[in-house]
């Protein structure tokens, strides 16, 4: 990919720190232990980053792309661990609101993106200037996350209304950046292929970060699931 700068890649890892410690804190709060905790770190950002910096996700032609492979399987790791009892842990020890609130992290990320695409690193369309509204999620995740912890009545509908949309715009970026690669099945040709999955350290931004957001979403269906209508 086009050399971003060090600036953006310092501002990148920042924001990759503060989720870790986040979603970390979230985990141990839930009880999940913290052996668990470090595999699944382990399993999002450690592992990951060691086969991009080893230059071991650089193929996407020809198919299998090793760099897509990876992210699927994380993503199926990620609703694993969602539905498994360690799931049911988090679900049921942290709060609605918080899990939601999660969600506004994604408003630095389309900020992060957007400098990316003045540096030429990135493709317009994986920005909101071109088919990423991912930003959307952010702002309605932080707005509606702190309503819920101020244990407003809200009704489950609405909650779960947005989580859908959210969940869709989620899918949108994903499709879009998976076909922004330089794989043979490339739709978005204009402008530089998307060299993130194979990228350190933006190799986080699927692997990690695109995950959290997943099994955020994920874990507001399982809470919302055991909740009365207008549960905070």
């Amino acid at each position: 990919m086009a050399t971003a700068t060090a600036t953006s890649a310092t501002l990148f890892s920042g924001l990759v720190l503060v989720v870790a410690l986040v979603v970390t804190y979230g985990l141990l709060r839930a009880r999940v232990g913290i052996v668990a905790t470090l595999a699944i770190l382990l399993a999002y950002l450690a592992i990951p980053s060691a086969l991009a910096r080893l230059g071991m996700l650089s193929r996407y032609d020809p198919l299998p792309a090793p760099a897509l492979l990876l992210l699927l399987g994380l993503t199926l790791l990620t609703v694993a661990i969602v539905f498994s009892p360690l799931g049911a842990r988090v679900a049921a020890g942290i709060a609605l609101g918080a899990i939601v609130a999660l969600q506004a992290f994604r408003i630095p990320v389309e900020l992060l993106l957007h400098r990316l695409y003045l540096e030429g690193a990135v493709p317009i369309q994986m920005t909101y200037l071109g088919r990423n509204f991912d930003v959307i999620s952010g702002i309605t995740g932080l707005v509606l996350g702190l309503w819920l912890l101020r244990r407003r009545p809200t009704p489950r509908g609405v909650v779960l209304a947005w989580n859908l949309l959210c969940l869709a715009l989620l899918v949108n970026i994903v499709a879009v950046a998976v076909l922004s690669t330089p794989v043979p099945f490339r739709r978005f040709t204009e402008g530089p292929p998307n060299l993130l999955p194979s990228t350190f350290p933006y190799i986080w931004l699927p692997s990690f970060l695109v995950q959290v957001a997943l099994g955020s979403h994920l874990l507001v269906f399982r809470q919302l699931r055991g909740r009365p209508t207008n549960s905070p």
